[in-house]
């Protein structure tokens, strides 16, 4: 029986990055087909897929628990029992959201962030691996051994070899927010790269120019309990 998992967080924390890294695993089918937005899917459509495989791992589509601000008390109930009668297991990816804010041209709200982040305590029954876009970077191969316990699921390749296992079709489409609105050289090298520390930590205070004068309470509240300040 195929073991289905699901990856989820907030845009601009790596999502896409796991996603892609997964290509490392053993008998595990990678839901990413080509076009925009081919590497995302509903939690339903998840559900129906079916699978030779013995793992089937995908990337949510918006809106989606723990990753979107939710519009209604009850908008992402039915997506959380989805994943507890269906067994599926979720992977949620965190950032320090000084950066997710500032990344690809401002494109996540700060009330996104925060919500996702948010979201984590109340859907935390639900989470089977939680991790970081930092560790990640820094540590591919302890977050790939982190996955493998969870899901007994094993590798072909170590993460730490990214990207060279991945074939190039996979970054064909993807351009950043900016490339897409026409603005020069934004989408350069966006694709096809390697783990690079250069994305982390990018400017400690500007995120608040971005907040409003009421969100940065919470967001720095959500900021000290992932850890990322004192």
């Amino acid at each position: 029986m195929t073991k289905k998992i699901f990856i989820t967080g907030c845009a601009k924390t790596g999502t896409t990055l796991l996603l892609r890294m997964c290509y490392a695993f053993k008998d595990t089918e990678v839901l990413y087909k080509e076009g925009f937005n081919g590497h995302e899917l509903t939690i339903d459509e998840l559900v129906e897929k079916e699978s030779d495989k013995k793992f089937l791992i995908g990337k949510r589509l918006p809106p989606a628990l723990l990753s979107n601000t939710r519009s209604t008390e009850t908008q992402f109930t039915e997506q959380a029992e989805w994943v507890k009668s269906s067994n599926i297991g979720i992977i949620n990816v965190i950032r320090d959201g000084r950066d997710v804010v500032l990344s690809d041209g401002n494109y996540v709200s700060p009330r996104r962030w925060i919500s996702s982040m948010s979201q984590r305590k109340e859907y935390s029954e639900i989470i089977d691996v939680e991790i970081s876009y930092e560790e990640l970077v820094k540590s591919p191969d302890e977050v790939q051994k982190r996955i493998m316990k969870a899901f007994k699921i094993k590798k072909n390749h170590n993460f730490s070899d990214y990207p060279k296992y991945v074939e190039d079709w996979v970054y064909d489409w993807n351009v950043s927010v900016q490339g897409r609105l026409g603005i020069a050289d934004a989408s350069a090298d966006y694709g096809k790269r390697k783990l690079s520390e250069d994305s982390i930590g990018k400017n400690l205070e500007k995120y608040k120019n971005l907040c409003h004068e009421s969100e940065i309470e919470e967001f720095e509240r959500e900021l000290k309990e992932a850890g990322y300040i004192e």
